[in-house]
């Protein structure tokens, strides 16, 4: 009796599907790096999208290190905890060439991004078009609750540029 039980939770877990919005996105630092107009905006009734252009203002070495810190609300409050699991620490241009590999399939919409293995990385301005977050890319054993991302560029352990994206990260069983 335990066993079918049991494979039935594992039925019922793998059926589940999430829903990821994008809740914020905003340029905290980096100004003479980065210049940014990409807003959330309601596309529709249903879709969350991000919508604007990221100028590279300056060409980018494998000198500038990227690295990332999570962190989770779970109840969706914005009392957020650190959390352990985050993105390798890699020079710009092996980031870029981790992203292309993992992510690619959720990249081919977006206009101007460097090319794979391009490095150094060329000043450019990168277009968002009512990008929807790409909720497959997320694993479904990802908890609920309200997310925030930092991805921070540093250039010789100096943080020249922070990013700060809010996800919602809902669970279509719950």
């Amino acid at each position: 009796m335990l066993f079918p039980m049991f494979i039935l939770t594992l039925v019922v877990l793998s059926l589940q599907e999430l829903q990821v919005d994008f809740e914020r996105f905003e340029q905290l630092s980096g100004f003479d790096y980065y210049n940014s107009t990409v807003r959330v905006r309601k596309y529709n009734r249903t879709a969350v999208t991000l919508n604007g252009t990221l100028e590279l203002l300056k060409p980018l070495s494998k000198s500038v290190i990227v690295s990332t810190d999570l962190f989770h609300s779970s109840l969706g409050n914005q009392q957020f905890n650190h959390y352990p699991m985050k993105f390798p620490t890699r020079e710009v241009c092996d980031f870029m060439n981790t992203i292309y590999t993992d992510y690619r399939e959720y990249l081919e919409d977006v206009i101007n991004l460097p090319d794979e293995n391009e490095c150094p990385i060329a000043p450019r301005v990168i277009v968002l078009n009512n990008k929807i977050f790409p909720s497959k890319a997320v694993p479904s054993f990802f908890p609920a609750g309200l997310w925030k991302v930092y991805a921070i560029s540093s250039l010789n352990d100096v943080e020249i540029m922070r990013f700060e994206v809010i996800i919602k990260v809902k669970n279509d069983l719950i």
